[in-house]
Order: structure tokens, then sequence, then C-alpha cells
């Protein structure tokens, strides 16, 4: 079907859309190039890759990142299959609520979950190590959060949720009539998880531990709230440290290895697509089935307990530690006498917090409804137009997903800060960021939307006289308007977390609700930082739910 949507409109999206994601791009390649910092005049010189790549630092630097990442799916991957497969395989009691409460460390922001395992595992400080002090004495052997270990252990937390969710729809779509046959032939549980079921989900596992090693290579929040600390460099904290703690700024090797950190995660993609091409299999079949669980006996009690252990460390200790803070005179002295409400007072009287609550949300819900109508655009074009450059369209958009955001960030940095409009330090520029990181999320679910919707409306719409702009306000617009709500909210959440892509952007005139919390962390005030975060996560709480109802989670699934 030929699209009444004028061939001058889609390739003005098209350029839109390439500009937005193109150019800070290439400005991040420009400035790799150059002897100065972004906006001030400088000349050519190969010096920056000569300094990064001739260093042992560099080598250092990929080789930690690997351990690192690679560490973090292991683990990770060993945990959720383990998990999925326990609430998918076994007679365990409780399990839809389990597997709530398992996923729920993918909806807490990285920045919390690492704040909160600061403040359990400080070596003086942290809650934990205090309280080994007081039971066993000062001969106590202390832990450090401040680790590459510690490092580890913060990722494949949230790592694990990711993973899990994942994995459990996978063990789901299994036809359970092949370990029936497995089962009537006389095998054990244990033979027909290892000889049936892994092999029926190795593409789905070899995929999601790809996926997620390729998201970790994006962490910002633990690299640079722990790794610094404790001088463990990888990519991003690196990065980070070159533009904000080296003097002076080495603005040179930030953009040098925001290139090579672009090329690694590219090549990373390319690999996994390489890898996964062909490796199908087809365990669906046509006929109705019930999944069946393998009745373990008592062992299905410790399975539970383990569970519910799980939940307990990765979730209610890190933000149990958020909570009591922010409700206390002073962080560490638990009492009931020292209860109080008034570090969240103090929250919203200080101009500076109260100023980045209010352009979060507010930016961050215009930034949203912006990048939903661009999205759906986008969407139409390419999944219900001929548009010769429809494929490229849509590759574009997906960029933003396979690009680190302090990476983005320090492209934008190079790529606004002379603009011909001064946008540099504005709000403007922020929702640009935001907009051009909401591109792959959004065009993704208005696509898996777009796609169901049959195009014989558009044509009867048509063929009585409407044109393309009454008919898509007419009659797609209204289809569409729950999952572009969803949508809204998901991508609302998703910014008002952000931080990688607007630390180096947002400054002392556009505070923003996540750059505060961090940089109020620094300062070691503790109360506050708990009261911020527990407004934070009531922000990322109420969004998620009103995303569920509106069916976001069902319709990105099935977009994915």
């Amino acid at each position: 079907m030929r699209s009444a949507l004028p061939g001058a409109g889609m390739t003005v999206i098209t350029l839109l859309v390439a500009f937005l994601v193109l150019y800070p791009l290439s400005m991040l390649l420009y400035g790799s190039f150059r002897t100065s910092r972004p906006g001030a005049p400088g000349s050519f010189t190969l010096q920056n890759y000569i300094e990064a790549y001739t260093s042992v630092e560099t080598l250092r630097l990929l080789l930690t990142t690997i351990l690192l990442m690679g560490a973090k799916t292991v683990v990770a991957t060993v945990v959720a299959m383990a998990l999925a497969f326990a609430l998918t395989r076994t007679d365990t009691p409780l399990r839809s609520l389990l597997e709530v409460l398992i996923a729920m460390p993918f909806f807490i922001p990285p920045i919390l979950e690492a704040i909160g395992w600061i403040m359990l595992l400080s070596p003086r400080t942290g809650t934990i190590n205090v309280a080994l002090g007081q039971l066993f004495g000062s001969s106590m052997p202390r832990f450090s959060i401040y680790s590459l270990g510690g490092m580890i252990w913060v990722l494949s937390l949230g790592s694990t949720a990711f993973m899990f969710l994942l994995l459990v729809n996978a063990l789901r779509n299994i036809d359970t009539s092949l370990e029936e046959a497995a089962r009537v032939a006389g095998a054990s549980p244990l033979r027909v998880a290892t000889r049936v079921t892994l092999p029926l989900v190795a593409p789905a596992i070899l995929g999601v531990s790809l996926l997620s090693f390729i998201r970790a290579l994006e962490s910002f929040e633990v690299p640079v709230l722990i790794g610094l600390p404790a001088k463990v460099f990888v990519f991003p904290n690196r990065i980070y440290a070159a533009v904000e703690q080296d003097y002076p700024p080495n603005y040179g090797l930030a953009t040098a290895l925001g290139v090579s950190f672009i090329l690694l995660t590219l090549g990373l993609v390319v690999l996994q697509g390489r890898i996964l091409r062909g490796k199908q299999f087809f365990v669906i079949s046509g006929k109705s089935y019930r999944p069946q669980v393998a009745k373990i006996g008592p062992a299905k009690y410790l399975i539970c307990v383990l569970c519910f252990s799980y939940f307990l460390v990765a979730t209610l200790l890190p933000l149990s530690q958020l909570l009591l803070g922010s409700v206390s005179r002073t962080f560490g002295r638990w009492s009931w006498a020292g209860l109080t409400l008034a570090n969240y007072s103090r929250v919203l009287a200080d101009s500076q917090l109260w100023a980045g609550l209010r352009n979060t949300l507010l930016l961050g819900l215009t930034a949203a409804a912006l990048s939903m109508v661009l999205c759906s655009l986008v969407a139409y074009i390419v999944t219900r137009t001929r548009y010769p450059a429809r494929k490229s369209l849509d590759f574009i958009s997906w960029i933003p997903w396979t690009i680190p955001g302090v990476v983005v960030g320090l492209g934008m940095l190079w790529a606004y800060i002379r603009f011909p409009i001064p946008i540099y330090g504005t709000m403007v520029l922020i929702g640009i960021a935001f907009v051009t990181s909401g591109l792959p999320l959004g065009v993704r679910l208005m696509s898996g939307v777009m796609v169901q919707i049959d195009t014989e409306l558009e044509e009867s719409s048509r063929v009585h006289g409407a044109g393309w702009a009454t008919t898509y306000r007419r009659i797609l617009l209204p289809l569409l308007r729950p999952a572009m709500a969803a949508g809204i909210i998901i991508l609302f959440v998703t910014f008002a977390r952000s931080l990688s892509s607007i630390v180096f952007l947002a400054g002392p005139g556009t505070p923003m609700l996540s750059v505060v919390l961090f940089k109020y962390f620094s300062t070691s005030n503790l109360e506050i930082v708990c009261a911020l975060a527990m407004i934070m996560l009531a922000i990322n709480v109420t969004g998620l739910v009103l995303a569920r109802r509106l069916g976001f989670f069902g319709s990105a699934r099935a977009s994915v």
C-alpha cells in the first residue's frame, strides 16, 4: 500500500532523526582529532589516539572492562537461569509472587542500587561492616564495596533480574511434550533439565547473555560511584574522569576513548548477530499445552527460601538503607527517637533540589511526549510505506541503543557547545539528549503496535476523501493512543533516572534530579541523598505501575 504521507514529509523526518543521532557522533569523531577542548580553537592532530593506544593504561582499561563485564555476565546468567528454571519447572510454592519479587531490581534505578550498597558495605561506615564489628570486635575483617569484586556484585544483581525476565518467557514457550517424552522414557528430572530443556533454551541463553554484556558496557553509575574510589578504571568511568577529574580536563583522551568505546560496542552487536544467525529452535507447537512442573519434594521449600533470599539481598537490603536514611536525623544512628521527616522538608525547601525535581518532571514529560510523536511517525514510515530510505531510517533510530550514554553525552557536548543557536547550558539541550536516547525504545514499541493495525482502515478513510493528516489524526491516533500513553510514561521514567547521557550537559542553571542526587552524594550529605533517592524511587514506581496498567510491558515484549 502506498502511503498518503508526502515524500517530502518522510524526507524531513528522516533528516531530523539522522541529525539527532549522527551529528553528535560525527562531532565526537571530529573532536577526537582536535587539540582543544569543545568550542575552543585548535588544530587537527593524531596525538589523542597515540596517547590512547600507546599507553599501557588503555590496554589495562580494555582488559578490566572485559573482565568486569564478563564476570558479571557469567554470574548473572547462572543465577538467572537457575531462578527461572526453579519457577517454571518445579513445584516451588508462591511462584507467582516470587517471579514479581525477583524481577524488582530491574526496575530500581542503578544509581539507587549503587548508593544503597555503598551504604551497606563502605569499609568504615557501612551498616554491615559496623554491625559485624560490634558483634565480633575490631579484628573482624571488613568487606569493601570499593573493589572489582564489589562492582561485579552490584552489577550482577541488576543484570540477574533483567536476564530472569527474558529467560522466564523463553522457558515458558517450550513445548513441554518434549520434556514429558523424556520423563516417560525414564529420564530423571536432572537429566531432562540438562539433556532436553537446556539445549532447547540455549539460543535464548546465548542471546540474553550477549545482550546483558552489551548493556553492561553502558553502565555508568557503578563504575563511577564504586570504581573511581577504588581506582578500578573501565571505559565509562575513565571517560568521565578524563573530563571531570583530570587537570586540566583531558578532552582529547576522553573523545579518543569514546570513539573506541563505540567501535567496541558496535563490534559486539555485530558479533551477537553473527553468532545467533541461524540458531533458532522451533519449540512452540500448534497444539495447546500446559507447562508441567516436577515434584521435588521437601527441596521445594529450600528453593523458595533461596528465591526470597535473592529478593532480600538484591532489593530489600539496599532500599532499606535509603528508606531509613531518609527518615533519620543522622545516617547510621538508628533509633525511634531519631526518626524525622525533616529531610524531605529540606529537599522541598532547597531551591536547587526543588528545581531539579521540577525540571525532571516538566522536561521529562515534555521530552517523552515529543519522543513518542516522533517515534510514531518513524514507525509509520518504517512499517507502512515504501519509502526507499525506510530501512536506513529504522537502523539510524536504533543506533542510540548501542552507544553508551556517557559517550552520547560527550558527543553532544562537542556538537552543541558552539551551535549556531545558543542552546548549550539550557533545558533545550537536555531535552534533545532525552529525545535522542528515547528513539530506539519508542520506535520499537510503536512499530510493534503499528503492524497490528489493518491498513484497510486507512484505505477506507482515503477513499472517502480524507488526507493523510486527517487519517492519522482521526483513525490511527485513537488506535495508537494507549500505546503512546504507555510509551510516554515509560520514557519519562527512563529520562527521570537518566544520568550518564546528561552528566556533561546539566549545570547549575539546569539541575536535574539524577544529576543533583549524584552531586550531593559526592558531598556525603547522606540524609538528603536518601530523601532524594526515595523521591526518585517513588516517581519510578508510579510510572512503571501506570505503564503496566496501560499494557506497556506486554507490547514491549511482543515488539522485542
